[in-house]
Formats: structure tokens, sequence, C-alpha cells
């Protein structure tokens, strides 16, 4: 840009030069000039360097190529003492917990009952009975933490919903990261884990989705 053309960094309101610009007196402020709004207008408007599309190429590749090769997202959360994880892609929302309604005539230990999820008659199931899972003791919470709550998951074009002690959020896997299943788990739990992996000192069981909600399935019939 010429230097005449830049008279707002000399002989306008940011520069320090004399005589001072004698339209000043008419517009106030250079922001109020024609001269200024068309040089801002040019910036705008002219064509990247060369190297720009470059530049930002490489960095959305380093961007990539630091997000572990063939890590997965999982949802992390409570039921009675264990931390398990599931497949976020599954999860629809998460709710306050509700009131479930027992459904006649079916006595089942997984199969709480029905709930009402935004109008939607949706099955309440229990993971806790399910897996075999022991009840947490009560202590004091942290009232930071998100507790009592019901996830809403969708599988295979089915919906359920399950209620948890407490919800971590969403955790990156990285596979290199599973360890072997230890010989201390039960055996139903570890009938419905695919993979363990530490997280804050702890471990989570990454469950089998598939067998999972098959033996749901299973459990209402």
């Amino acid at each position: 840009m010429a230097r005449e053309e830049r008279c707002w960094k000399r002989i306008g309101v940011w520069g320090k030069e004399e005589p001072r610009c004698p339209l000043l007196e008419e517009v106030i402020h250079c922001r109020n000039c024609e001269l200024f709004t068309r040089a801002g207008r040019n910036l705008l408007e002219r064509e990247l360097p060369a190297q720009y599309g470059d530049e930002w190429g490489r960095v959305l590749l380093k961007e990539k190529s630091e997000e572990p090769l063939g890590s997965f997202p999982v949802v992390t959360f409570r039921v009675g003492k264990e931390w398990l994880a599931l497949p976020a892609g599954i999860f629809s929302e998460i709710i306050d917990r509700v009131p479930f309604h027992t459904v006649p005539h079916r006595r089942s230990d997984v199969l709480l009952g029905v709930v009402n999820v935004h109008g939607e008659i949706q099955i309440c199931v229990s993971l806790k009975h399910l897996l075999g899972l022991e009840d947490e003791p009560h202590r004091d919470e942290d009232p930071g933490k998100s507790q009592d709550r019901m996830m809403v998951v969708e599988k295979d074009g089915d919906v359920w919903v399950f209620p948890v002690e407490e919800i971590h959020g969403i955790h990156r896997v990285r596979p290199d990261l599973f360890q072997n299943l230890p010989v201390t788990l039960s055996k139903s739990k570890a009938a419905f884990t695919r993979d363990i992996f530490e997280w804050e000192s702890g471990h989570v069981a990454l469950l089998d989705d598939e067998f999972l909600f098959y033996n749901l399935k299973r459990s209402l019939q």
C-alpha cells in the first residue's frame, strides 16, 4: 500500500505528523473516511499468499497426525463400584434419573420397566444385574460430579435406557493401552468385557456392545 494511502498512520488519528489531515474536522475519525474504508476493503479482497494454503495444510496435517492412530471415542461411566465404557456412537443422550414403571407379569432383575423419555416410552434395564456387579456402599458424593443419571443408547434400531451412578464423559482410547483381563474379574463381568484400559489410577472395562445388547434382548423374552 502506498505511503499516501496510509495517511491515517501519519496525519490521521493514529499519526503524529503535522499538519493534521484537514478532513478530520469533517469526518471526526479516520474510520469514517472513504479512503480508510476503501483500504480495508482492498485488504479483505486481496489474493491469499501462495504459501498460505501450504502453511495451513501443514498445520491440519500435524493436528491429524497427533491424534493416536486407531484411537476411538468411548463414554465412561460408573455402575455400582465399577467403571465401564461403551462406544460413544451408540449414545443418544443423558437424562436426569426419572422413575420407571414396572411391566405387569414380567419379573426380571434386568428389566426394570419402562420410562418416559420426551414423551416416548422406552425400555429401562439394569446393567448392574446383567453384569452381576456389586452395589456401591453409601458415601458422601462430590456435588461437582454428575450423579444419578440415565443414559439413552440406540443399537440396531432398539433404544435402551439404563441408570448409572456417575458419568465421566467421552474418552479417547488407544488400542495399544488395552490390557489382559485380570484373573480376579468375575466370570459374569468377564463375559461382557471386550478389553480393559487404565484410567486415572484405575481400570475401565470396555464392554462388548454386540454381546451386551444381544443378552439384553434375551432378557426380555
